[in-house]
């Protein structure tokens, strides 16, 4: 689990309106992920699986705030190449 201000950027914002995905979901993987791994740059990607996918959610954790950097909806062969190993 993660704690602090979770903030959405510009970025993440048009890929969750691309991507039809509300940001209740994204605060829900957030809050209470299956799982989180370390990414690319310092960043961190963590996943829950909602109905016929996995929400991927792409984020930095800073001093007192979570900025999310963008949002994915993958299936499971995806979610392995991203590195994921609890599914």
């Amino acid at each position: 689990m993660v704690n602090g201000i979770i903030r959405v950027s510009e970025h993440a914002l048009k890929r969750t309106e691309e991507r039809e995905i509300d940001i209740e979901l994204i605060q829900q993987v957030i809050k209470d992920p299956l799982e989180i791994i370390d990414v690319k740059f310092g960043r961190k990607a963590a996943y829950r699986e909602l109905n016929d996918y996995y929400l991927v959610v792409i984020f930095e954790q800073q001093k007192d705030e979570i900025v999310v950097v963008t949002v994915l909806k993958v299936d499971d062969v995806r979610l392995n190449r991203y590195g994921f190993n609890r599914i």
